[in-house]
């Protein structure tokens, strides 16, 4: 007896292959039988007549980590919901582990706020044992941030690294490669990380590849200067041969959207090349992000007390107002996501702040930066709509949340609506233009990430594999949350199994937990 049948399902198996109508079986954590139709009995059937049964999704460009969420909801409903049942943590320079001084988790306090955060762990090793110990609703897995590592060494000061420092680096690089990270992450626009040099990269590049890893880069720029640092993340992959992708591609701000057409085509004629490089991206013209990351570059070199004392400084201070008055960049429109809790303006733009406050928005930018607090995060409409649908649809694309797992518990912070609704927003979208069929639709979900990842056993309907599946009604599909109410759970996921057990039934959530944290082998 199979403790589960999933029966009259059209099974998309991730692979690009036509769908059949078939019956799936399920044994303890994997799929044993697959079949036109299973006369044996389970303990449990599910009748999926006119669904489409695919792999669970898969997510490279997580922040479940950096915004706690693996702890302070381990359920990560938002990404079940909406079908994803692994997701990979450590993306954009940030990570958990390890941890080689009390300045290494400097680098998420942008996303949350540590001071009540219980830490037992160092090494990498150390952290994937805690993890271990722990239910999760989904898979996780993750990579080394390397503003994590670097920032453990030279804390605030924004500098090179000496040779023994590098040195110190890469041994604690290939220490968490050993103990099963995924490979390593850079946030290359953010403070800490604008003075990186492109050889200290390529030495990092070079492990990475040596450990068959996934070299994931937040680029340096997604304006104007966007093709430099395309150019720079591809030809360290060209010179390395790493296994490259490029989180949340994109070209901000309506000045440069004219760089577009040339930024795909790098990319293209790198593939085409040899180069093996991918990105993702998410379904919307609206990003979330910190605040600070708007002001010019060495106005946050230092960190933040630096900063501040630029804040204070007249002629420090009218620069930086001259710099964002020039930057092309909508100020009053860009809304408030989150502050911390001593001021709150959430759900106010800085239109409205600055009118409140009798000062310029530009003022207002730098007031919030400075009485906010270290996470104070903003969303700002500023992609087009045809960019973002041409990059969806992109081969080399796979759609990534850039999100975390939340609760529908409203909080007073704001959240993008991408952590609830990113994978049912593009289903809905790309079933509805119909360019491709639903088969190519869900490789960008499934098998495509997970080998890119290296995923052993995982992003394909195939016996053997381990049954993390999706129910989905193609009819109903679609996002609920909106930047005004985000808390809202996508509709349309019927049903999403981890490893065999449901996580959701019937379209809600059980109390299973039976995601595993999964190390690289």
């Amino acid at each position: 007896m199979y403790d589960l049948i999933i029966k009259n399902a059209t099974v998309v198996d991730g692979t690009g292959n036509p769908g059949q109508i078939l019956d799936v079986a399920v044994q303890e954590d994997q799929i044993v039988n697959i079949a036109p139709k299973i006369d044996s009995g389970a303990r449990s059937e599910v009748d999926a007549t006119g669904k489409f049964l695919t792999p669970g999704f898969v997510d490279l460009q997580n922040h479940s980590d950096s915004y706690w969420q693996i702890f302070d909801n381990p359920s990560l409903s938002s990404m079940v919901t909406q079908g994803y049942t692994t997701i990979l943590l450590g993306n954009c320079g940030a990570s958990l582990a390890p941890l080689l001084s009390h300045d290494a988790l400097s680098s998420i306090q942008k996303w949350h706020n540590l001071e009540a955060a219980n830490i037992n762990w160092q090494s990498f090793a150390e952290y994937m044992k805690e993890l271990s110990g722990k239910k999760f609703g989904c898979n996780v897995a993750s990579l080394v941030g390397y503003s994590t590592l670097r920032r453990a060494v030279v804390g605030d000061q924004i500098r090179s690294l000496e040779k023994n420092e590098l040195n110190a680096l890469k041994k604690a690089l290939e220490e968490s490669l050993d103990a099963g990270a995924f490979g390593l992450s850079n946030g290359l626009s953010y403070a800490h990380e604008i003075i990186i040099s492109e050889l200290e990269l390529f030495e990092l590049a070079k492990i990475v590849k040596k450990y068959s890893g996934l070299f994931s880069v937040h680029l340096r720029s997604e304006g104007s200067e966007v093709i430099e640092a395309l150019d720079e993340a591809l030809d360290i992959a060209k010179s390395t041969e790493v296994n490259l992708k490029i989180s949340h591609l994109k070209i901000r701000n309506e000045a440069n959207w004219h760089k577009f057409s040339e930024a795909v085509s790098l990319i293209d004629t790198a593939y085409h090349q040899g180069t093996n490089v991918h990105f993702d991206v998410y379904p919307y013209d609206t990003i979330w992000q910190a605040l600070y990351s708007y002001l010019p570059k060495w106005a946050v070199e230092g960190g933040r007390t630096i900063m501040l004392k630029h804040f204070a400084d007249p002629v420090q201070k009218n620069k930086i107002l001259a710099y964002l008055n020039n930057i092309g960049v909508k100020f009053p429109s860009i809304m408030v996501a989150s502050t911390a809790n001593k001021i709150n303006f959430t759900g106010k733009t800085i239109g409205q702040i600055a009118k409140n406050l009798e000062v310029s928005s530009e003022q207002a930018v730098l007031s919030l930066i400075e009485n906010g607090g270290s996470e104070v995060l903003v969303f700002e409409k500023n992609l087009d709509t045809n960019q973002v649908d041409e990059l969806l649809h992109h081969p080399l694309s796979f759609i990534g949340t850039d999100g975390a797992g939340f609760s529908d518990q409203n909080s007073h912070k704001l959240v993008h609506p991408r952590c609830f609704g990113t994978a049912t927003r593009y289903l809905n979208l790309a079933l509805d233009q119909k360019k491709h069929g639903i088969e190519s639709i869900i490789k960008k979900l499934t098998s495509g990430p997970a080998q890119k990842l290296g995923l052993k056993k995982r992003g394909e309907i195939k016996i053997g594999n381990y049954a993390d599946l999706v129910i989905l009604d193609a009819d109903k599909v679609k996002d609920m949350a909106t930047y005004e109410n985000p808390y809202q759970f996508s509709q349309g996921i019927d049903y999403v199994f981890v490893n065999g057990r449901a996580v959701v039934a019937g379209g809600k959530m059980t109390a299973e937990l039976s995601g595993r944290t999964l190390r690289k082998s």
